[in-house]
């Protein structure tokens, strides 16, 4: 009994920090899918600038992206990504991913675990792209609100230049590496 005692207290000592680990692993992965949306979307403003298009590019210079879904419907349609990849590319740990067909995929606010900012082409490289759902620019992570990714325990933050990093929950308002809110101000809805 004394060793499965010993035992049970080390497990009970172990289980935060593989809990930590397993949480921080989770977040690099919602990094890889920021960049694989970032990568997206700046093939697509490469193009728009290309063709003269204003049917894709970056989401604040589209007129037709008000919200997540119409952001999604524009790289979907114009094949920046197939709804098999969208669907899975959208959703991290805890956000329940969209249900493609073979043609189309609806992504709303419930399967996203991003908000993507309306940054413009004339915006600097240190806009604000996209960001992990449990994060409003320069406001504290709370842990209180639901189908949002990894609650109160960081967020990943990634900029019109193409960097990205994973934060701690303290570093919320350090705005200098985060990033600024674009000149038209705030995430799709």
């Amino acid at each position: 009994l004394v060793v499965i005692s010993i035992i049970a207290i080390l497990a009970s000592l172990a289980l935060p920090s593989i809990t930590g680990a397993i949480t921080k692993a989770q977040m690099a992965g919602a990094l890889s899918n920021i960049r694989q949306i970032y990568t997206a979307n700046f093939n697509a403003a490469a193009d728009a600038l290309t063709t003269g298009s204003t049917n894709f590019g970056w989401p604040g210079d589209v007129t037709s992206i008000a919200t997540i879904k119409d952001y999604v419907d524009v790289l979907v349609a114009n094949d920046y990504f197939k709804p098999q990849e969208a669907a899975k590319i959208f959703a991290v740990s805890g956000i329940p991913p969209a249900v493609p067909s073979s043609t189309n995929v609806t992504i709303n606010l419930v399967n996203c675990a991003f908000s993507i900012y309306r940054v413009q082409d004339s915006d600097s490289g240190t806009a604000l792209f996209a960001t992990t759902k449990n994060y409003t620019y320069n406001s504290a992570l709370s842990s209180a609100s639901t189908n949002i990714p990894f609650k109160d325990a960081g967020f990943v933050a990634f900029r019109k230049g193409g960097d990205g990093a994973v934060y701690k929950k303290t570093q919320f308002n350090d705005t200098n590496n985060i990033g600024s809110l674009s000149s038209t101000n705030g995430p799709l809805k």
